[in-house]
């Protein structure tokens, strides 16, 4: 199956990893090409492997694809729409986006066949042409709108490394991940520290307890879905990673906030409910954030 992947971010290299491995044909879509002709991936305990695909930089490259995987942050979709709907409109499109916002951004496109995915690995780019698989998680993907039986070709091709899951209810997963984005990305960009800090440092451990339990008040039909032993669980599995917020503060990125913790706030007020300590860590991401892309 010929997959094109716009976007080479850690995300993009994951997935197109895993999919060349799979058998795919795989054509990334990136902004440049004139650095490094070759990608790879980094897997846990093992050498650096080269990623099997094509590079370009002209989207008309990507008219005959039978899949296109939209791998760019929220924050460069608006940039990229009359470019998805100069293609043919039978090419079916999978969003991997964090937080929520992407949704009605989708509305827009007049693609056949929408389906959205959410990413549970953990991966960082070690440089500019390498990504490192720091953690296994599934990926679920369901449908937007429209349909198309090759899903299953997809997702039946998977390994233990890449695993994924077609759900009927993907927003509901889409929700329950910016949940545990708002739960540890805020707190670790402020506090510089690791997944694992959180459940190992007393105070941090603290704040997310309260955060934690503001949050389920708000939200109380989540409090058998989203227990708290499973957050637990998740700054354990992830406890050398650096929250992908955390990173992005790091490397002087736009931060994925309004997507992420502006759409869990906005849904707590139209329930008439409040999370002041997300509320806090918003505004102050919020200043840090303001001129988008910045240097420090």
């Amino acid at each position: 199956m010929n997959i094109g992947i716009v976007g080479a971010g850690a995300i993009g290299l994951l997935f197109g990893a895993y999919f060349s491995e799979a058998g795919h044909r795989i054509t990334f879509l990136v902004r440049e090409t004139n650095g490094s002709k070759h990608l790879y991936i980094e897997k846990s305990n093992e050498n650096r492997e080269r990623i099997v695909c094509e590079i370009v930089s002209d989207i008309a490259d990507l008219q005959k694809m039978d899949l296109i995987i939209i791998a760019v942050k929220y924050h460069h979709l608006k940039q990229l729409k009359d470019q998805l709907n100069s293609l043919p409109l039978q090419i079916p499109l999978l969003f991997i986006q964090n937080g929520l916002s992407h949704i009605d951004f989708l509305e827009q496109l007049q693609q056949d066949t929408i389906l959205i995915g959410s990413v549970l690995h953990g991966a960082t780019k070690k440089n500019n042409y390498t990504v490192q698989h720091l953690g296994v998680g599934p990926t679920y993907i369901g449908f937007y709108k429209g349909e198309w039986h090759f899903i299953n070709n997809i997702v039946e091709k998977n390994n233990d490394k890449f695993p994924m899951i077609l759900t009927p209810n993907i927003e509901q997963m889409l929700v329950k991940k910016a949940m545990l984005n708002c739960l540890i990305n805020p707190l670790t960009t402020i506090a510089c520290v690791t997944n694992g800090e959180l459940i190992n440092n007393d105070s941090y451990k603290v704040i997310l307890r309260s955060m934690y339990n503001e949050m389920m008040e708000a939200f109380e039909e989540w409090k058998e879905t989203l227990t708290w032993d499973e957050v637990v669980a998740l700054c354990e599995n992830t406890g050398s990673n650096r929250s992908s917020m955390l990173k992005d503060f790091e490397n002087g990125r736009m931060m994925e906030l309004d997507t992420i913790v502006g759409a869990i706030l906005e849904r707590a007020t139209l329930r008439k409910k409040t999370l002041p300590i997300l509320q806090a860590f918003y505004l102050l991401l919020s200043e840090i954030n303001k001129e988008g892309d910045y240097n420090r």
